[in-house]
């Protein structure tokens, strides 16, 4: 491995020298840092990282702890964040915990570990993991965004889609084309994420969730289960004519499902999906949705990011709700 020993003997130049014309350049000749650069180049010279992290300097790399990167919403939310994050010149490290509690620890101590200049938390399964690590990040100055995170603190700053305004105008929607019930199709993973948002929508149209039954599936996810689910709806002669699901791949499937029991949308079924999908406007039918601003989420958190990973804002604590649209389409 090429060393800073090396360089400056081929430069005939000083270690020092090559250091800081490596860090900048700052009153050295610009004709001695083009051949110091030159010959770091030639001899593929590779800064030691960790050297400069134990110098204190920065390490520009940004932590994002995701519960999954093959979903239609964490998956956008990721390339918006490294792409504002690239513009800015920081790299990101990405961690999937697949909703694992003891792999969310160890990617927060992980980076932590690494020193990386700041981390980003979605979507955490356990709200007291935070607690356990706050000494280790407040020691090392080390920031935390919460990107629709779960956890409300007045600690961090965190950025949220407002599902419960969301469904909300969703319900209210149906509830004015004269649906007095309206299901919810979900699964495991929504019974903690957004079960109770809904039934809270409920609540602020003035209907009882007891009256609006949720449909979960214990067993699949995405357009398997939504398709299942659908299935078992369709037995029950007392099933609502309405429905939100909670992604827009369960709706697709429980479409699959009432195209196949040769149901019409939305003259027998009306049904409205979460996350506006990019396939979602061309379907057969095109699928009515919540869109929540997830670029808008990601840019936003990327300067909170930035401005207390650089110490400009870094006792800054921000906390934003952003409300998702309401896109009608063809099937409502």
């Amino acid at each position: 491995m090429t060393t800073l020993k090396d360089i400056a003997l081929a430069a005939g130049v000083s270690q020092a020298t090559v250091s800081r014309v490596l860090n900048g350049g700052k009153g050295i000749s610009a004709a001695t840092c083009a051949r110091v650069m030159e010959i770091a180049r030639e001899l593929n010279y590779i800064p030691n990282v960790s050297a400069k992290i134990l110098a204190g300097k920065r390490s520009r790399m940004i932590g994002m702890i995701v519960p999954e990167i093959d979903s239609n919403y964490f998956a956008p939310m990721i390339c918006e964040v490294e792409h504002q994050l690239q513009k800015q010149g920081y790299f990101l490290l990405i961690a999937n915990t697949q909703y694992q509690k003891e792999k969310e620890v160890q990617a927060l101590n992980t980076f932590c570990t690494y020193h990386v200049d700041g981390i980003f938390l979605t979507c955490t399964v356990d709200t007291d993991i935070l607690a356990q690590f706050e000494p280790v990040l407040e020691q090392n100055q080390i920031p935390v965004v919460l990107l629709e995170a779960r956890v409300h603190t007045d600690k961090y700053s965190y950025i949220m889609v407002d599902d419960v305004a969301g469904m909300a105008e969703a319900i209210a929607y149906l509830k004015g084309l004269g649906y007095d019930r309206v299901g919810f199709i979900g699964d495991y993973i929504l019974d903690v994420l957004r079960t109770g948002h809904f039934r809270e929508a409920l609540r602020k149209n003035g209907m009882d969730p007891a009256d609006n039954p949720v449909y979960s599936n214990q067993l699949h996810r995405f357009e398997p289960g939504g398709y299942e689910t659908m299935q078992q709806i369709l037995a029950d002669p007392d099933r609502p004519s309405a429905f939100l699901a909670g992604y827009d791949d369960i709706a697709i499937g429980a479409i699959r499902a009432l195209n196949e029991a040769g149901l019409r949308m939305p003259e027998d079924i009306r049904i409205i999906g979460n996350d506006n999908m990019r396939v979602s406007p061309y379907l057969n039918k095109s699928l009515s949705t919540l869109s929540p601003p997830i670029s808008q989420l990601a840019r936003l958190g990327t300067e909170i990011m930035i401005s207390a990973a650089s110490g400009h804002e870094k006792n800054v604590i921000r906390h934003i709700r952003l409300k998702p649209e309401l896109i009608i389409r063809e099937t409502a």
